[in-house]
């Protein structure tokens, strides 16, 4: 029987995945000072799947991909990115990847390896830095914009949101059906929808597959942690004389973690301290720690004169709960304080208290169907299912205490303090006390998508292609905390009196019934010695904090696109379609939570819900054709306006160029574009959720503090962030270098009415320099005795301009060699970010984060590969660069530190690959390892946020040498 038309005609263009053989795009590579120009290289696979189909074109649901390579036999380059199906060139430069691309560069998660192209910043993931809300989630991050102005599609389509911020965590994606990656750079909300103002990250599925393929790997650290495991099946098969097809896939993934003592620089932990001797303000010292122990530290008295106080000080409790003398360290800057830092001594080592690796467990399962009814009209179902589990570290317990001298515990543990604190006349002491007797603070994350796809598409007239689709999307997660600290219960308990030859808390036996009613079920809690709490009061301080958010999304969409009319220079081809979703979000916490009572966390309550409608148009207007100005002129337009339920309607346009000149070789492009993002569910109704951040004040108290808390608000009154976008560009595959592929692009994006967070950490830096006469802050609260910072808040505001630009170079070149000796291909990928600039009137002296390590943000970035092949033997070799950076911009080296510098670092990871015969086709064996050299992260000290590190986890591998054994079995 005759198949489709449309899938025939589809079926004949070129195989744009294998370009020149090759499986993926070419790459160029710009590295180094003013005038050197290196060949850098994506990940590239050293094999090609067997039984893989080509891309084709009007197959529901999925597009061409761009690709800038030396396609050989194919002979011409070609560059897509657009909503009108065909082969011709695009202005808006695209990156497609395929999946065993990004696998050999990182095989744990394809996000792991989309995160070494330049354009992405390697932020969040399952590393260390990830925070307690998005712990072990995967979301990506275009040109440095902000997680939320990077739009995430699977097959071109909105998948469900993680959270009531929109964001998609791309580990629930079934990846091991992914067949390439397109990620398209620069403004593209007229093409592909509203907030993809950094640009859009793209999804392919292979849902054509015939056959049962199953991929299973093992890894491990060289150091015997990092445990791994992966294992994924696939099936396709087609029936009824191949008009329903079906695929079905699963695929589950584990990896163990990796502890926050298992590496020398944690154990040693190297930080930027506080400087008591006041220049530099900060210092390097090798050991950070902070004046906690687990039996607890007499910070200092109260209640008496200044100089008696302090004569109460620096004494900590051992294990059995005698007292001993405190060991400061050196260059201390807590004697006397609840807070500060030391070098060494015996103060806690905060960089070990949060995992370097957070344990991952991950599954998702796939099917989808396709029916032909007739030869032009397809009816296609789908359904995901995808669920990841995170147990991760947060950290640990530490709490400033009061404890009187009438303390019964006090009186058994140091009565020779008792009877010194009576003759000096001070009636009490803070006490500093890490409390581990219930383990450490432990959170899950458990984030389970279900997605149902259905639709239809088909051909109309020959030359149009129509697609129409409902999908319904639900996301449900859960966060319980454990060991939860209820701040309120502590400081009853450790208020312990005797009464009637017991010890019970103080309010158990109070006079004011309110008092007496809130201490219900209150137990002595004795805090000197570690192991000196009894498990009836553990119990009763300690909880666990539950949040759940359920985010659903409806969504519906409908395309045409076809040629119009032939003009002289070509066919004039248009897109049109319209697209329908609505998306609600529900948080319920605990009662506690909702009341502030925990130390970390307290999520609150929490609805929001919208909708937006959408319709756009796209032309591709053949304006010249073997003219005088080259081989061909086209011009590509796009508009799309968008209507939110929240805040009414905006439009977005895209305007393009291609010019080939009159030498086939060389191709110039550019794209203007206006782009939007409205904000999100989280942005406009958030309630107030807590986070815990470190203070550095240098403007009243001199002093750093940890686990300060940040309460972040919504705010109703947000309207659409506005981009505007101007790409230009060239492609270029000289004729006197056979196989040489090369792309430039520079792209300059400017945001205004941006959406940015006013307050937390950052209110906090502008308000020091400024000396205290910024607006920011008033959003810092402040105890009105000591002055000590108690409290943040954050709100968002469209209140800022951000500014960025830079280049893209890509290249990729083959090198000739005699058929007998095999493949030889040189590919890369390199960004250099000029600028990244964020305006506000809060902010006296912006900073430009290009190169600023605070940032995560080098100017340079870049990858380069070499893949050879011969016979069944293949070798893949890979070299990570990431440039140097200034540690902190807003930082003078010799007056606020005596560190500010980061150099450049390079990675070599490395992969083998075997084919062995078998069952009729092919099946491969791999060894991959990542670091190869085991190279040790740099000194890159994070002084904020909740636990300060030693290094960058989003910049730099903390891992080290990790091996990786596979096979890929094909039957």
């Amino acid at each position: 029987m005759a198949r489709s038309h449309w899938r025939k005609r589809a079926r004949r263009q070129p195989d744009l995945r294998n370009p020149g053989g090759g499986f993926m795009k070419g790459y160029t590579a710009l590295l180094g000072g003013t005038a050197v120009v290196l060949l850098m290289t994506m990940p590239a696979t050293a094999r090609t799947p067997q039984n893989t189909p080509p891309v084709t074109e009007g197959e529901a649901g999925t597009e061409v991909p761009g690709t800038v390579a030396d396609d050989g036999a194919h002979g011409e380059i070609v560059v897509t990115g657009s909503r009108i199906q065909g082969t011709y060139n695009s202005p808006t430069p695209v990156t497609s990847v395929s999946q065993s691309d990004l696998l050999a560069a990182a095989p744990s998660t394809l996000a792991e390896g989309l995160r070494q192209l330049p354009a992405l910043t390697p932020t969040g993931g399952p590393s260390q830095g990830g925070g307690t809300a998005n712990g072990g989630q995967n979301f990506l991050n275009l040109r440095a914009l902000g997680n939320s102005r990077t739009l995430t599609l699977v097959d071109g389509r909105r998948f469900v949101p993680s959270n009531p911020t929109n964001l998609i965590d791309v580990n629930l994606i079934p990846q091991g059906l992914v067949d390439r990656v397109d990620v398209v750079t620069g403004g593209a909300s007229a093409a592909y929808g509203s907030d993809a103002v950094g640009g859009v990250v793209n999804f392919i599925l292979n849902k054509r597959f015939v056959g049962f393929k199953a991929d299973l790997q093992l890894g491990i650290s060289q150091r015997g942690d990092s445990s791994e495991s992966k294992a994924a099946l696939t099936y396709g098969g087609s029936f009824l004389d191949n008009r329903l097809h079906i695929v079905a896939a699963g695929e589950y993934f584990k990896n163990d973690g990796v502890q926050g003592n298992a590496r020398e620089f944690r154990r040693t932990a190297p930080n930027q301290l506080a400087n008591p001797a006041g220049t530099p303000r900060l210092v390097r010292g090798t050991d950070l720690r902070t004046p906690f122990t687990p039996g607890g530290l007499v910070v200092v008295g109260q209640g008496g004169t200044a100089a008696a106080n302090n004569q109460i000080l620096g004494i900590t409790f051992g294990p059995n709960g005698s007292p001993m003398p405190y060991d400061y360290g050196t260059i201390a800057s807590d004697i006397g304080v609840t807070s500060g830092s030391q070098n060494g001594g015996d103060g806690f080592r905060v960089s070990t208290g949060q995992e370097i690796l957070r344990p991952l467990e991950r599954k998702t399962l796939f099917g989808h169907l396709e029916f032909e009814v007739t030869d032009n009209f397809l009816l296609y179902a789908q359904g995901i299912y995808g669920k990841t589990v995170a147990a991760f570290q947060s950290s640990p317990t530490t709490g400033t205490l009061t404890i009187q001298r009438t303390n019964p515990y006090l009186a058994q543990a140091a009565p020779a303090l008792v009877a010194q604190m009576t003759t000096l006349g001070v009636p009490r002491f803070l006490l500093n006390r890490l409390t581990l007797e219930r383990g450490l603070t432990v959170q899950n994350n458990e984030n389970e998508t279900m997605r149902g796809l259905f639709g239809a598409s088909g051909r109309i007239g020959g030359d149009w292609n129509w697609d129409v689709s409902f999908q319904y999307g639900r996301n449900n997660n859960v966060n319980p905390m454990f060991n939860n600290l209820i701040r309120a219960n502590m400081t009853r308990a450790v208020n312990a009196v005797s009464s009637g030859g017991q010890i019970v808390c103080a309010d158990t036996i109070s006079a004011d019934a309110t008092v007496l009613a809130a201490a219900a079920g209150c137990q002595p809690f004795n805090p000197f010695g570690q192991g000196a709490p009894s498990q009836a009061a553990l119990d009763y301080v300690f909880g666990t904090s539950t949040f759940t958010t359920r985010v659903i999304q409806k969504a519906a969409d409908a395309n045409l696109s076809g040629r119009i009319v032939d003009l002289p220079a070509g066919p004039l081809s248009m897109a049109v379609g319209a697209e329908w979703r609505e998306i609600s979000a529900r948080t319920v916490a605990d009662p506690l939570s909702n009341a502030g009572a925990y130390r970390l966390v307290n999520q609150q309550d929490f609805y929001g819900k919208y909708n937006i409608k959408e319709v756009y148009a796209e032309l591709q207007i053949p304006v010249l054709k073997d003219s005088f100005l080259g081989p061909s002129f086209d011009l590509n337009v796009a508009g799309r306006h968008t209507q939110y339920s929240t805040s009414g309607g905006v439009n977005t346009w895209k305007a393009g160029v291609n010019w080939q000149q009159l030498f086939d070789s060389l191709r110039l492009r550019g794209t203007r574009s206006r782009d939007i993002r409205a904000p999100n569910l989280s942005e406009l109704f958030a309630t107030g959720r807590q986070n815990n951040i470190t203070i550095d004040d240098s403007l009243r108290t001199g002093r750093t503090y940890l686990s300060v808390p940040n309460l972040t608000f919504g705010n109703a009154n947000l309207t659409p962030e506005i981009a505007d976008t101007l790409v230009v560009g060239l492609v270029y595959r000289p004729s006197f270098i056979p196989n040489l592929s090369l792309a430039v692009d520079y792209y300059d994006i400017k945001i205004k009415d941006a959406i940015g967070n006013v307050g937390g950490a950052d209110a906090n830096v502008e308000c020091n320099r400024s000396g205290g006469t910024s607006a920011s802050c008033a959003f810092i609260t402040r105890d009105l005795v000591t002055q000590a910072v108690i409290q943040t808040r954050t709100s968002p505001l469209n209140l800022t301009r951000q500014e960025t630009s830079g280049i893209d170079v890509e290249a990729s070149y083959r090198i000739p060699l005699p058929e007998s000796a095999g493949r030889l291909t040189l590919r890369g990928i390199a960004g250099y970010v000029d600028r990244n600039i964020t305006y506000s009137p809060l902010v006296a002296v912006p900073i430009d984060n290009a190169g600023n390590g605070t940032a995560s943000l080098p100017n340079w970035r870049g990858t380069m590969t070499v893949n050879y092949e011969v016979g069944p033997f293949a070798a893949f070799s890979q070299v990570r660069y990431i440039g140097p950076m200034t540690w902190d911009k807003t930082r003078v080296l010799g007056v606020d530190t005596d560190f500010n510098h980061i150099k450049a670092q390079a990675y070599v990871d490395a992969q083998l690959s075997l084919r062995i015969p078998g069952f009729g086709k092919e099946q491969e064996i791999y060894f991959n390892i990542q670091n190869l050299l085991d190279k040790d992260p740099p000194y890159d000290p994070i002084v904020g946020g909740a636990t300060p590190l030693p290094t960058d986890p989003n910049l730099f591998d903390q891992v080290g040498r990790t091996f990786r054994v596979g096979v890929r079995l094909m039957f």
